[in-house]
């Protein structure tokens, strides 16, 4: 487990509201929203309904896999989940695309 500076761990956890992460190259966005993509899920939500929109093809791709692996890793974890395996296995429905 990371452990998040006070701000990145705001933004990780952080309920009821849409959320904006702008921050500068290398300070950690893509962990940050990866982290909380998997955060919800584990909680139940579905990778259906979320929308992440980032500037760059790469940064998407980038994204998607990271989500990807976490959650794999997670499922493994939790062999009897489910709703883990099920969204480790729809990830690549998920709407991450550019701006």
């Amino acid at each position: 487990m990371t452990n998040w500076p006070p701000q990145q761990n705001n933004a990780i956890y952080a309920s009821g509201t849409n959320l904006l992460v702008s921050a500068g190259a290398g300070s950690g966005k893509t962990a940050v929203l990866s982290e909380r993509v998997v955060q919800k899920i584990a909680q139940g939500a579905s990778v259906e309904r979320f929308l992440i929109v980032t500037f760059t093809n790469a940064a998407a791709a980038e994204m998607r896999a990271r989500i990807s692996a976490k959650l794999a890793d997670l499922s493994e974890s939790n062999p009897g989940d489910r709703h883990l395996r099920a969204q480790t296995a729809r990830i690549n429905t998920a709407e991450i695309c550019t701006i």
